[in-house]
């Protein structure tokens, strides 16, 4: 029940809980975590590379290591410009 001893009620803001303000990162920030996170993807497809001497499907091929598809690999090594075949040995190729 809420009581008021005038016509108009009001209540003091302070009594309200405020939301906590959004935790967005600064445009800046967000750059350089992107950048940092593609870097990070590309070292880990490199050495998934270098691991199955430039083989990128099969079981034992850089796709399976990565527990990701082969299109999606091959998709990610195309648009990090990675050359897959600088990881074969020269019996390879």
């Amino acid at each position: 029940m809420i009581l008021c001893e005038t016509e108009i009620f009001s209540i003091d803001e302070n009594w309200l809980p405020q939301p906590p303000p959004p935790m967005t990162p600064e445009p800046k920030q967000q750059v350089e975590l992107t950048r940092r996170l593609l870097v990070q993807e590309k070292d880990m497809i490199e050495e998934a590379l270098k691991a199955s001497r430039g083989r990128v499907f099969g079981p034992t091929g850089a796709a399976a290591k990565l527990g990701i598809p082969r299109s999606t690999l091959e998709s990610k090594i195309k648009s990090r410009k990675i050359d897959k075949n600088r990881f074969r040995t020269l019996s390879e190729i």
